[in-house]
C-alpha cells in the first residue's frame, strides 16, 4: 500500500564548486554568485537523491549553474528522459478567457485564419458565449491574423468576436456538364458580433461532463469526460474526488455496469486518483488485489510500493464499485501518464476494455514535485517505473478502434452530444451498429482545410499538483 507522498520542500546548502573563480583581488565575491546559483544547485542535488536515471547526470564539474531552470534541467537530464519538467509555482491562476482552439486558414483570404473551440471551461467567460465546435472568425470586426490572433492568446479585456458556422456553400463557377459536383464546405460568418466579457483567474473541475445516455435496447450507460486525474483544490483537497464517489453512487443506483470514460485530453494526474478511478471501475472479483508496482532508483528502494485496487477508498461518503462488464474509453495522442496506467491496470480485469480514438503517448514512469519556496519553482523529476499488477512494463495504449476526430467538422460537437465523433462511435459498438456492414458504410464529410496551430488557454485543464504523478 502506497503511503501519501508530500511536496519536498527543500533548500540545501550550496556546494562550493571551483570556489577559487568567486575571488578576485582578495574580495569575496560568492554572495553575489551564490544568489544565481541557488537554484540550479538546489534542483541538481535533488535529482541526485532522488532521480530515476541519477547516474545519468554530469559531475558537478561539468554542470552550468547559471542557467534557466527549463534550460539546466534539458542540459542534465538522462537523454531518455521526456517526462521530467519544471514549472513556476504561482499563487492564483493566470487570467484567461477560458478556451482552447485551433487555427484553420480561410480558404478565401490569404492572411486570416478561422478558430475552431476545442475546449471551453465551464464557468469562464468563454462559456457565456461560446461552446467546443464552435468558430471565430473575428476579433473587434478584423479578421484573424497573426496581429489580431495575440489579442486571442494575451488579451484580459472584453473582446467582440463574430461566430461562424461551418456548412456546405454553392460553388463559386457553374459546374461542368457530364463531371460529378462537389461539395464545398466553408466557415461563414453568422449573427452579429457577441461579447466575451474580460479574462479571470479560474480553475478547471477535471470532471468536465458527467451523463447517462440510453441505449436503443432501454439499457443505459454512464459517459465521464474526464480531463485529469486531480484529487481537489488547495481549499478542498478531497473535492474532485468525492465528485467521483458521487458519480459512482449515481451509477450504482441505476445498476449501470457500463461506462463511456472520455480520456482524450487527460494528460496526467495523481497516481492515487488513478487508484480510486481503478477501484470504482474494476470488476469487483479483483478488489483489494494487485493493481500495479511502483519502482524507484537503488537509494530509495524503501518507497517501493505495491498498489492495490482498494475498496477503503470508496471511503464513507458514498463510493460504489460499479463491477463494470464493459468500459469504453475514448483516447487520443494527448492521452498519457495517468489514464495509460489506468487503463492498463484495467486491461483483462474488466470482461470488455474497447478503445476509441488513437494510440495514446506512452509514458510508464512517474514524477513527484519539489518545490523551492524561495525562489517558486518547483522541479518534477521522473522518481519511479510503473509495472502492471503481472509486473510487465507498458507503452501507449493501443485504439480497439483507429477513429480520427478532427475529420470532419460537422461532428466536431460539444463532449457529451451524441453525435460527436467519438462519443457517437462508442455507443455504435455498445448499440451493435458499429463498425458498420461493409454494404453500409456510410460517407463522412471530411475537413477541406488541415489545422494549421493548436491554443491552449493558460488555464484549461491545469490543475493543482501534489506529491507522486503521471505526467
Amino acid at each position: 500500500m502506497m503511503t501519501k507522498l508530500r511536496k519536498i520542500i527543500l533548500i540545501p546548502a550550496l556546494i562550493l564548486v571551483s570556489i577559487s573563480g568567486f575571488f578576485s583581488c582578495g574580495v569575496d565575491r560568492w554572495p553575489e554568485y551564490a544568489h544565481q546559483t541557488a537554484l540550479d544547485t538546489w534542483m541538481y542535488d535533488i535529482m541526485q537523491q532522488n532521480y530515476l536515471w541519477y547516474q545519468d547526470l554530469p559531475s558537478y564539474d561539468d554542470v552550468n549553474l547559471f542557467l534557466e531552470p527549463a534550460s539546466f534541467l534539458s542540459k542534465v537530464k538522462s537523454k531518455k528522459d521526456s517526462y521530467s519538467f519544471v514549472d513556476s509555482v504561482m499563487e492564483a491562476p493566470l487570467p484567461t478567457y477560458g478556451f482552447d482552439y485551433s487555427l484553420v486558414r480561410n480558404p478565401d483570404i490569404d492572411t486570416a485564419y478561422n478558430a475552431l473551440i476545442t475546449y471551453v471551461i465551464p464557468g469562464s467567460p468563454a462559456a457565456a458565449v461560446l461552446k467546443r465546435g464552435d468558430w471565430i472568425v473575428k476579433v473587434d470586426t478584423s479578421y484573424i491574423s497573426k496581429k489580431y490572433e495575440a489579442q486571442l492568446l494575451q488579451g484580459t479585456g472584453p473582446l467582440e468576436i463574430t461566430l461562424g458556422k461551418y456548412q456546405k456553400v454553392p460553388p463559386t463557377e457553374p459546374p461542368v456538364e457530364g463531371e460529378e459536383e462537389e461539395d464545398i464546405y466553408r466557415v461563414v460568418p453568422v449573427g452579429d458580433p457577441v461579447e466575451m466579457g474580460a479574462a479571470v483567474s479560474l480553475v478547471d473541475n477535471p470532471i468536465h461532463c458527467k451523463k447517462i445516455l440510453t441505449l436503443t435496447d432501454g439499457s443505459e450507460v454512464g459517459y465521464l469526460m474526464y480531463n485529469s486525474f486531480t484529487a481537489g483544490t488547495k481549499d478542498n483537497p478531497e473535492k474532485y474526488n468525492t465528485e467521483l464517489r458521487e458519480w459512482s453512487d449515481e451509477l450504482a443506483q441505476k445498476n449501470i455496469h457500463q461506462v463511456i470514460l472520455d480520456l482524450r485530453y487527460n494528460k496526467g494526474g495523481s497516481i492515487e486518483c488513478t487508484q480510486l478511478l481503478s477501484t470504482i471501475l474494476v470488476s469487483s472479483f479483483y478488489l483489494d488485489q494487485t493493481m500495479a508496482f511502483l519502482e524507484y532508483n537503488d537509494k530509495n528502494t524503501a518507497k517501493d510500493a505495491t498498489l492495490i485496487f482498494n475498496s477503503d477508498l470508496l471511503g464513507t461518503s458514498g463510493g460504489k464499485n460499479l463491477d463494470l462488464t464493459t468500459l469504453i474509453v475514448l483516447i487520443s495522442g494527448e492521452t498519457a501518464g495517468a489514464p495509460e496506467m489506468l487503463m492498463h491496470s484495467l486491461n483483462g480485469k474488466i470482461q470488455q476494455l474497447i478503445a476509441i480514438g488513437s494510440s495514446t503517448k506512452g509514458q510508464n514512469v512517474a514524477t513527484e514535485q519539489f518545490i523551492n519556496e524561495e525562489f517558486l519553482w518547483s522541479i518534477n523529476p521522473a522518481v519511479c517505473t510503473i509495472y502492471n499488477s503481472e509486473h510487465d512494463t507498458y507503452g501507449g495504449f493501443k485504439p480497439t478502434y483507429a477513429v480520427n476526430a478532427s475529420t470532419d467538422y460537422l461532428t466536431f460537437l460539444p463532449f457529451g452530444d451524441e453525435k460527436e465523433t467519438l462519443l457517437s462511435v462508442a455507443l455504435g459498438v455498445l448499440n451493435k451498429t458499429y463498425p458498420p456492414k461493409d454494404e453500409e458504410t456510410e460517407e463522412t464529410t471530411k475537413a477541406q482545410f488541415k489545422i494549421e496551430k493548436s491554443v491552449i488557454s493558460p488555464a484549461s485543464r491545469r490543475f493543482s499538483s501534489n506529491g507522486l504523478r503521471l505526467k
